[in-house]
């Protein structure tokens, strides 16, 4: 008599600690009295490509899946269109005769002795799948209806595991982003999934997108607000997540007047999760509102250099290179007071020419657009 109870907490003690998988899969094999692979399939929605962990298979058969066998994988193109906890008896997904002509058939499971599987759907969302199969060799025989009967008890705590798994797939992520560091960023930082899910945002990116400020969240997912740049930017991410040869790039997010473009950058991250068999694919995105770059970096100059806010501002001033007269026009004060301003600044910085004052900025990682003038000239001299 199996203990079904047993099994059951298996599962979810596995959810939340992947080593017991292994475990757990040879138990439900068990269970179902499998004689080949029972695995955890693990499907990427948007590349298609799979990976997968299993026990009882053949040596080197999950890398091999991985590297090809999962393109010829005739069952996927199917289960794709399942939703999460439907049951897979095999021959309602596709004829017989068309699983055995296939290549996934003769060249990788006849082989390894992988005939007749059964499975279940675990999770069908925009950008992973996840099945759970077993299967029996060939001379074992098919599954029978009992068989079919136990999946049906077992999959509904497979289907929740998987949901558990999901969520703290997706927790661990916002912790390895160290959340803490990433609050005390002026820039707004988010990390979303290929199809744009939020999965972190620092302060500042909620501040923007509380005001839906260039960027807003639609159904859970990041969206530029102009229908202009949508579509630009839902490439940018999915190129960066899935990590392809153009993955992400720098755009503009236009805005209503008089505001300036959000500066957006959007590069790739891979995080290892806690219960995939791989890293779920991630990007980064970087928004910098150019019409809060003076404040902030004001703010950074003060904290780095003891500047006071009226040095901090010339400071700033300075890396557009438009000369003294433009700076003390620019802040409404006069000449002499603008030099004294700087000589501080020198000071305190420990420089002596423009030149090298802005250099330093530049160095010190509060340099943003503002500065890209004065770096240009920089470069000539």
């Amino acid at each position: 008599m199996h203990d079904f109870d047993g099994m059951v907490g298996q599962i979810y003690d596995a959810a939340v600690e992947p080593g017991r998988w292994p475990q757990v899969l040879e138990t439900l094999s068990d269970f179902l009295e499998g004689a080949a692979a029972t695995k955890l399939t693990f499907q990427n929605a948007r590349t298609l490509r799979s990976e997968a962990s299993s026990v009882r298979m053949p040596p080197e058969a999950d890398r091999t899946y991985a590297q090809y066998y999962y393109k010829t994988n005739v069952f996927l193109p199917r289960i794709a269109r399942l939703r999460a906890g439907a049951l897979i008896p095999v021959w309602d997904l596709l004829p017989r005769e068309v699983y055995q002509r296939s290549e996934f058939y003769n060249d990788f499971c006849r082989p390894g002795d992988m005939c007749h599987p059964i499975g279940v759907v675990l999770a069908n969302e925009p950008d992973m799948r996840v099945v759970f199969t077993c299967g029996r060799a060939r001379t074992a025989g098919e599954f029978e209806p009992e068989h079919l009967d136990r999946l049906r008890r077992v999959g509904p705590h497979l289907v929740r595991a998987a949901s558990m798994g999901l969520r703290l797939s997706r927790s661990e992520i916002a912790r390895s982003a160290n959340v803490e560091a990433l609050d005390r960023v002026a820039q707004g930082v988010l990390i979303v999934a290929a199809n744009g899910e939020i999965l972190f945002a620092n302060r500042a990116a909620e501040a923007l997108l509380t005001e839906a400020d260039g960027i807003r969240i639609e159904k859970s997912a990041l969206r530029a607000n102009k229908p202009a740049d949508a579509a630009q930017f839902r490439r940018l991410i999915a190129s960066a997540a899935e990590q392809s040869d153009t993955a992400g790039g720098v755009m503009a997010l236009a805005r209503p007047a008089p505001r300036r473009p959000l500066s957006v950058l959007v590069a790739p991250l891979k995080i290892e999760s806690t219960w995939f068999v791989t890293g779920r694919p991630a990007a980064i995105v970087f928004v910098a509102d150019p019409d809060s770059a003076p404040r902030t970096m004001q703010g950074q100059l003060r904290n780095l250099y003891g500047l006071t806010p009226a040095e901090a501002a010339v400071a700033i001033a300075i890396t557009r290179g438009e000369g003294l007269q433009a700076v003390a026009d620019e802040l409404g004060i006069s000449l002499t007071t603008t030099r004294t301003h700087l000589q501080h600044v020198f000071e305190k910085t420990e420089t002596r020419r423009q030149a090298e004052l802005v250099r330093l900025i530049a160095a010190s990682g509060v340099y943003d657009r503002l500065a890209e003038p004065a770096l240009k000239t920089l470069r000539t001299l």
